[in-house]
């Protein structure tokens, strides 16, 4: 399943308007439809912002083959396992990590300055 199928899956299931996801994440309504068509793709930050709104795991979002099961029996009553992290995710959360860690440096250096 591409991302664009997952996400009007979440969509739909949430019962939004594409115009209403595209104004939660400050895109246009068009930007959105090629999302969720797979003629562009989303920004991590974005596919972050989507899953938070759709109330869906990030991983699953991103996931390429893997699975996710989500448990509904009684022995782990909403437990997720993922199968496989997908190298492609791995890449995107170490780039967001190092952006993270140049803000968090930046900001150390303004705080220091002002002192």
């Amino acid at each position: 399943m591409t991302l664009g199928e997952k996400l009007k899956k979440a969509r739909i299931s949430k019962n939004f308007t594409q115009e209403y996801l595209a104004e939660m994440l400050n895109v246009s309504q068009k930007t959105y439809s090629n999302f969720e068509n797979d003629r562009s793709k989303p920004g991590f930050s974005q596919v972050e912002e989507m899953a938070k709104v759709l109330d869906v795991s990030v991983l699953d979002f991103l996931s390429g083959d893997s699975i996710t099961i989500n448990s509904t029996n009684g022995d782990h009553s909403g437990f997720i396992y993922q199968n496989q992290l997908p190298e492609k995710l791995i890449e995107q959360y170490e780039e967001r990590i190092k952006e993270l860690k140049e803000q968090v440096e930046y900001w150390k250096s303004q705080s220091q300055g002002s002192k």
